[in-house]
């Protein structure tokens, strides 16, 4: 077997226990060094933790690897300090942005689902309210909203981003109404940021009575991977026919980028890689394979996306340098982030098996 054969090959257990450890190892030093912060970027080992009193958008990821730490050791002190990171998520149910989808589900929803915990139950059904508050009717669905980077426009912007977030946390009590707010929400996406042929935009505007997409289909690796992710839910809630738009999604990410770390951006094969995108692709995956008769193929690709990014030179010793991440207006680059490294140790506790995949 050649090398280029080897790195194919899915990801070996070994491989992905030692992963999941020095992720933990690694959570460890961040919290050391970002005290009561949320924890944003990093752009390398030598290099300080950017932190935020509120989290911005990033708040719930931080949460809920916590979460994830939690459900994996059993912990009384992992809970407590799961626990804490999300209650001081509280404020941010009133922010104007859809962006509350990320922050509470990630941050609150998975400690519900997961552990049963009171607090992050009740945080999840506030967010669940709030969420449905702010569903737009003439638009028909959650709009951007203007806070977190929206701007003036925000209120008749769409993302693609909390998709799969929102579906979840309008699932959690099986209400016939919130489900009916969420296939909205998937039909809206339909509308606004899918090309037909497995390609997504990442937002798209609402002008003239009619959504227009943002972003040429398919460029951004991480608003594909987004979308892949809430088809993926959107195919376990409502079924056929969104199985195989979901499954298209997929075989569109094969066929642009294959296993290797994609481009940040495909019409900039000179920028940065993004192997975040990488490892929300390979959840993605993991989460339609069993819901398809072909489910073998994506869960293979899944552990050949994940081999790759652990092979790779962007993880070491647990520390995940593989968001490429606006570290200013005028650059991006990658960084160490509390979405990037959650989305990794998610898609490797799923590869385990020691996660259903569904439930991100």
């Amino acid at each position: 077997m050649n090398v280029a054969q080897a790195w194919q090959e899915p990801l070996r257990l070994d491989e992905t226990y030692r992963a999941i450890a020095s992720i933990l190892r690694r959570m460890d030093q961040i919290q050391a060094s970002c005290a009561q912060g949320f924890p944003l970027y990093c752009t390398g080992a030598d290099s300080h933790w950017k932190v935020s009193a509120g989290g911005s958008w990033l708040g719930g990821f931080w949460a809920g690897m916590w979460w994830l730490r939690t459900h994996r050791s059993a912990l009384l002190d992992d809970r407590r300090q799961a626990r804490r990171i999300t209650e001081r998520l509280r404020d941010k149910l009133g922010s104007a942005t859809h962006h509350r989808s990320l922050i509470f589900h990630y941050g609150a929803g998975l400690g519900s689902c997961l552990l049963d915990d009171a607090m992050a139950h009740e945080l999840a059904e506030q967010a669940v309210l709030e969420l449905a508050r702010a569903f737009d009717p003439l638009l028909g669905c959650i709009a951007l909203g203007r806070d977190m980077g929206g701007g003036e426009q925000g209120d008749q912007r769409l993302s693609i981003d909390p998709l799969a977030a929102t579906l979840q946390l309008f699932s959690r009590r099986a209400d016939p109404r919130l489900l009916s707010l969420g296939r909205q929400q998937l039909q809206a996406s339909f509308r606004g940021c899918a090309a037909g042929d497995g390609a997504w935009s990442s937002q798209a505007c609402h002008e003239n009575g009619q959504w227009r997409a943002d972003d040429r289909p398919g460029n951004w690796s991480r608003g594909q991977a987004w979308a892949m992710l809430g088809l993926s839910v959107g195919a376990r809630l409502y079924g056929a026919p969104y199985q195989q738009d979901a499954v298209q999604a997929c075989q569109y990410w094969q066929r642009s980028r294959g296993v290797d770390a994609p481009f940040n951006r495909l019409s900039e094969p000179q920028g940065p890689d993004d192997p975040c995108a990488a490892a929300m692709a390979s959840l993605a995956l993991l989460g339609l394979a069993s819901q398809v008769p072909a489910g073998e193929v994506l869960h293979h690709q899944a552990g050949a996306q994940l081999a790759a990014i652990i092979r790779g030179g962007d993880f070491h010793e647990g520390r995940f340098v593989g968001h490429c991440y606006r570290t200013s207006a005028a650059e991006e680059q990658k960084v160490e982030s509390a979405c990037g490294s959650f989305f990794l140790l998610a898609a490797l506790l799923a590869w385990a098996g020691e996660l259903d995949p569904n439930v991100i």
